[in-house]
C-alpha cells in the first residue's frame, strides 16, 4: 500500500456546498422535501456523469447539457439502471424519468435497497435539519444577567441553539443541540467542547440540557464536528448565530483528519534537537504539517523561543525522522509549531505512523444493527464502531471473548472474520454501509490472498481506538 495515498483520502476535502435550494415547500405539494446540490452525479447507464440538481428521499432531478447526444435519448416514462454518486460515496440504483422541462429531468427511485436509502438518509438528515432552522421568542427563557441577551433557535428533531450577546451584540457564550450532541463555545475562555448526551439520561422536548447529562469527549467526536457543520452550512440563521460556531467546527474537523492525539500508553514519539543529544521532547500530537511537544520541567526557554526554528530528530515507531519545526505557541503544558521534512526522505515513514492512527481516532461506538444481524449473532455482544468517510468495525464478541464474526472496512478495503476464516475484499466503486452485516457482493472483489499491509494496519487502528477491551482482545487473535 501506498501509505501517502491513504493519508490523503483521509484528509482530503470535497467541493464545498451551497445552502439549500429555496425550493418553497409550502407552495408545492410534493411529498419530500428536496435539497439543492452542487456536487452530486448521476450516471444513465453507460451515459454521463450528468449534474444533480438537487435530491430527495424519493429521488432526485438532473440535468443532459442541450449538446449531449444523450439530451434526445431521454424520455418520461423510461427506466434506466443508473449510479448515483454523493460526495465520495457511489451507489447504485434504477430511476423512472417523471417529468422534464427542457434540459432538465426529475425521476424517482425505483425498488430503492435499504443500504442505499439509509446513505440518502445519512445524507440529506443534516441538510433538512439545517434547512428548518429559526428564531423563536427567547423571552421565556431564564437568565439572569441583565446586560446579556438571551437568543433562541430551534429546528427539526429537538435541533437548537442558544446564544448569549453582550448589549454591544458580541457574542459571549453560545450552546448547539443536534441529535444527541452537544457543542458548546465560551468568548471569554475560547473554550469549545462537544458532548453527547448519556444513554441513560436521553433528552425530551425542547431547552437547555443539564451538564450532568452530558459526557464531554477528549477528542471531539468526528461525526459531531461534521454533522454539526452541514447543518449550520445548510441554515439561512443570522451570521452571529452561525459564523463563530461553523468556523469553530471547520477548525477542529480540520484538526481531527489530520492530528493524532498521542495517548497515555503510546510508545510516544520523541524529538531530538541537534546540537542536545541528551535533551528528548516528548510528542503530544502530530499532523501533517504541525507537531507539539510537552513542556520540559525546565520551561520554554530550555526548548527554543517562539518563531525558533529547530532542527533534529524525530523517532516514530523504531523510524528516525530528520524534520524541522518552527515554533508557534507555547503554554506549560505544551510547545507546538510547524514540521517540515528536513529532506526529501522521511515522508512514508510519517504517513505510515499517522494513517491507522488517524482512522483509529476517529471511531466512535454507535447503537449496534440487532435487527439486521444474523440469528448465530444472538448470544454475541454485537458492537459497531463508525469512524471518518465509510470507516467501520463490527465486532460479535462471544462471552468466551473470542470473535464470532466480524469485519473492518476503510478505504476501499474490507477484512472479513466469519466461519473461523480471515477473508479480504475490495470496494472499487462502491462503499460498505456500517449497519448491514450482508456485504453486497455485486460491488465487491474477493482477494485471493489477504495483503501484507492488512493486518498491520487493521491492529495498529484497534490500538489507537478507544474501543472495549474485548473488542480488541478479540480481534488481536485473528489478526495475528
Amino acid at each position: 500500500m501506498v501509505f501517502k495515498n491513504l493519508l490523503n483520502w483521509i484528509t482530503g476535502r470535497s467541493p464545498e456546498e451551497s445552502a439549500p435550494e429555496p425550493t418553497q415547500p409550502q407552495r408545492e405539494r410534493r411529498r419530500f422535501q428536496r435539497i439543492g446540490l452542487e456536487d452530486g452525479l448521476v450516471w444513465l447507464g453507460e451515459q454521463g456523469p450528468f449534474p444533480v440538481l438537487n435530491l430527495s428521499y424519493g429521488g432526485l432531478k438532473f440535468e443532459i447539457p442541450s449538446e449531449h447526444p444523450g439530451n434526445g435519448a431521454v424520455s418520461v416514462g423510461q427506466v434506466f439502471e443508473a449510479s448515483v454518486q454523493l460526495e465520495n460515496v457511489r451507489f447504485a440504483t434504477t430511476l423512472k424519468i417523471c417529468n422534464r422541462f427542457d434540459t432538465v429531468f426529475g425521476c424517482s427511485f425505483v425498488g430503492l435497497k435499504p443500504a442505499a436509502s439509509r446513505l440518502i438518509s445519512e445524507f440529506l438528515k443534516p441538510r433538512i435539519i439545517g434547512a428548518s432552522m429559526t428564531e423563536i421568542d427567547g423571552s421565556r427563557l431564564q437568565h439572569h444577567d441583565p446586560s446579556l441577551r438571551m437568543r433562541w433557535f430551534q429546528g427539526e428533531e429537538g435541533t437548537q441553539i442558544f446564544l448569549w450577546q453582550a448589549l454591544d451584540g458580541e457574542i459571549v457564550r453560545e450552546e448547539y443541540y443536534f441529535l444527541d450532541y452537544i457543542i458548546t463555545w465560551n468568548q471569554e475562555t475560547q473554550v469549545f467542547q462537544t458532548g453527547k448526551l448519556r444513554s441513560d439520561k436521553g433528552k425530551s422536548g425542547f431547552g437547555r440540557v443539564d451538564p450532568s447529562t452530558v459526557v464531554f469527549f477528549k477528542v471531539p467526536s468526528h461525526r459531531a464536528v461534521r454533522m454539526g457543520r452541514k447543518i449550520l452550512e445548510c441554515a439561512a440563521l443570522p451570521l452571529e448565530a452561525r459564523d463563530q460556531m461553523l468556523a469553530n467546527l471547520i477548525r477542529e474537523e480540520k484538526r481531527l483528519y489530520q492530528r493524532y492525539i498521542i495517548r497515555a500508553g503510546d510508545r510516544a514519539p520523541r524529538f531530538t534537537p541537534d546540537g542536545h543529544p541528551g535533551r528528548h521532547l516528548v510528542v503530544a500530537n502530530l499532523s501533517v504539517g504541525g507537531i507539539a511537544f510537552l513542556t520540559p520541567e525546565e520551561g520554554l526557554g530550555a526548548v527554543g523561543k517562539r518563531g525558533e526554528l529547530l532542527t533534529g530528530r524525530l523517532e516514530l515507531d523504531g523510524n528516525v525522522v530528520p524534520i524541522h519545526t518552527r515554533i508557534i505557541y507555547a503554554t506549560g503544558q505544551m510547545i507546538g509549531g510547524t514540521l517540515e521534512l528536513a529532506g526529501t526522505a522521511g515522508g512514508d515513514e510519517i504517513a505510515r505512523f499517522l494513517a491507522p492512527r488517524l482512522l483509529g481516532q476517529s471511531l466512535e461506538e454507535m447503537p449496534s444493527p440487532l435487527e439486521e444481524l444474523p440469528q448465530s449473532f444472538r448470544s454475541s455482544r454485537v458492537y459497531l464502531h463508525v469512524g471518518l468517510h465509510n470507516t467501520h468495525v463490527i465486532s460479535a464478541v462471544n462471552p468466551d471473548r473470542n470473535l464470532l464474526a466480524g469485519r473492518i472496512a476503510f478505504m476501499d478495503h474490507i477484512l472479513v472474520w466469519e466461519h473461523g476464516t480471515l477473508t479480504s475484499w475490495k470496494c472499487p466503486g462502491g462503499i460498505v454501509f456500517p449497519r448491514d452485516w450482508e456485504l453486497p457482493l455485486d460491488i465487491l472483489e474477493r482477494e485471493a490472498a489477504i495483503p501484507e499491509h492488512l493486518r498491520g494496519i487493521c491492529a495498529e487502528m484497534l490500538e489507537s481506538a478507544e474501543l472495549p477491551t474485548e473488542v480488541v482482545t478479540a480481534w488481536k487473535k485473528v489478526l495475528s
